[in-house]
């Protein structure tokens, strides 16, 4: 389990393939315009083609030394440990195992409201879902909802309970294993 005491200044961490779909450059964006208001990390697990051109975003938009790009890590559940905020910038997803991964850790998440992601996270966190389509803009809105859970850590170290919470409700495997079986045999799920 995680510490709830807070980085100083905060981290905010994303775990992900850099690739296109997942538009970590929307992230970078973000950070970016939020760092222009706040002191804050950020910390980019995960490899892949999109390496060199978000290294060349985060100088051009002039946050390359509060941006840490860690490449792959056989082990991404350690690095949640080290997040204040999780943060997800994709265009496209479905049910995302980053989202489920840092729910599990107890942490606050800023999100795009791409797939199952407003409903996977616990009501509490919906507000920090923010629409692809927002009249403020993607970059904004995902940094709006960054700024909204720093500038609040109690709430956001509430969400992130809350969070923890539904993926132990939800999300447990046996609970899987159960609803999966009763599925198959053709008789409703008992939670539902």
């Amino acid at each position: 389990m995680r510490s709830t005491a807070w980085h100083t200044p905060p981290i905010i961490g994303t775990v992900a393939a850099l690739r296109a779909e997942k538009n970590v450059g929307r992230l970078v964006r973000a950070f970016a315009l939020l760092r222009a208001r706040r002191p804050a990390q950020l910390v980019v697990v995960g490899d892949g083609p999109e390496m060199g051109t978000l290294r060349a975003l985060a100088v051009q938009r002039g946050v390359a030394d509060w941006v840490r790009f860690n490449g792959h890590d056989p082990h991404p559940e350690l690095a949640y440990q080290t997040f204040d905020i999780f943060a997800l910038a994709s265009d496209t997803e479905q049910m995302p195992l980053s989202v489920l991964e840092a729910m599990a850790t107890g942490l606050p998440i800023a999100a795009t409201d791409v797939g199952d992601v407003r409903q996977m996270v616990a009501p509490e966190n919906a507000t920090h879902v923010v629409a692809l389509d927002g009249p403020a803009g993607d970059d904004v809105a995902l940094a709006a909802a960054l700024e909204r859970l720093l500038d609040d850590p109690v709430t956001a170290r509430r969400i992130g309970a809350a969070n923890r919470a539904r993926a132990e409700s939800y999300y447990d495997q046996q609970r899987m294993f159960a609803t999966h079986a009763t599925l198959w045999r053709g008789t409703p799920v008992p939670w539902q």
